[in-house]
C-alpha cells in the first residue's frame, strides 16, 4: 500500500506540469545560457558529470555538453525530452540506467531522465555528480516536498550544486507559486546539513521582468547560492 500511495503522490505532482507541457505552456524557459551558470559556475574537469534536476528543455543542458561535461537532466515530462531534441536537431536514443540520450548534431550527447525527482538514488542515473546547476527545481517543488527535494539532491552531489531560488511576496489571490519563494534562510535550513552554502547574488527583476508585477509583485528577486560539499 505505501508503494502505491508514494507513486499516486508522484503522479499527482507531476500531473500539473504534464498539463503545461500539453498546452504549450512552457514560458518559464530562457532563449540563452542562464547568465547566473555563465558566471558563476566552478571549474570542473573534461568528462565531469553534472546533473540538472527539473530541467525541462533548458538550453543549459547543451551548454553544458558542449563545455564536455557528461550531462544528465531530470525532468517529470516526457514533453520535456522530446522538446530539447527537436529544438537542438537530437536523436534520441535508450541509454544505460533506463536513461535516454539525446546524441546532438555537435557529437555530444546529454542523458535524460524522465520520472519524478524525488527520492532518485545514485544508482538512477549511474553514479553521483561533480556538479549540479538548479536553476528552477526547487521553487517548483511544493513547500511541503522541498526537504524531500534537498535530502534527494545532496545524495545525488558529491560536489558542488549552483542554486538559483527566488524571493517575493504572495501573487495576486494569494497563490505562493510556482515559483515558490525560497528565503536565504531557508536554504540553509534545507541544504547546510550537507553542504557549505554561500549567497552570490540577490537582484530585483521586478523591471527587467514585467510579468511579476502583472501577477500582483512589487518586488521579484533572483538569488543564487552556491553549495559545496562537506568534507
Amino acid at each position: 500500500m505505501a508503494q502505491a500511495q508514494q507513486e499516486q503522490c508522484a503522479e499527482d505532482r507531476l500531473a500539473r506540469w504534464r498539463k503545461k507541457w500539453d498546452a504549450k505552456a512552457t514560458n518559464f524557459h530562457l532563449d540563452e545560457e542562464h547568465p547566473v551558470l555563465t558566471r558563476h559556475a566552478p571549474p570542473l574537469a573534461s568528462g565531469a558529470r553534472v546533473l540538472l534536476p527539473l530541467c525541462g528543455k533548458s538550453l543549459d543542458l547543451a551548454a553544458l555538453a558542449d563545455r564536455g561535461f557528461d550531462v544528465v537532466g531530470v525532468d517529470g515530462c516526457a514533453g520535456a525530452l522530446d522538446a530539447f531534441a527537436s529544438e537542438h536537431g537530437g536523436n534520441v536514443e535508450p541509454g544505460p540506467n533506463h536513461l535516454s540520450v539525446v546524441r546532438l548534431p555537435s557529437t555530444r550527447t546529454v542523458g535524460f531522465k524522465v520520472g519524478d525527482f524525488l527520492g532518485l538514488a545514485p544508482g538512477d542515473l549511474g553514479g553521483r555528480f561533480d556538479g549540479a546547476f538548479d536553476r528552477g527545481g526547487l521553487v517548483a517543488v511544493e513547500p511541503a516536498d522541498r526537504r524531500a527535494y534537498a535530502a534527494t539532491l545532496a545524495d545525488l552531489v558529491r560536489g558542488w550544486v549552483l542554486l538559483v531560488a527566488v524571493e517575493h511576496p504572495p501573487f495576486d489571490g494569494g497563490k505562493l507559486g510556482p515559483p515558490f519563494a525560497v528565503p536565504e534562510d531557508a536554504v540553509h535550513e534545507l541544504f547546510d546539513g550537507a553542504f557549505d552554502v554561500a549567497l552570490l547574488e540577490r537582484e530585483d527583476r521586478i523591471d527587467a521582468e514585467p510579468a511579476w508585477r502583472e501577477r500582483g509583485c512589487d518586488a521579484f528577486f533572483e538569488t543564487s547560492y552556491l553549495l559545496r560539499r562537506r568534507q
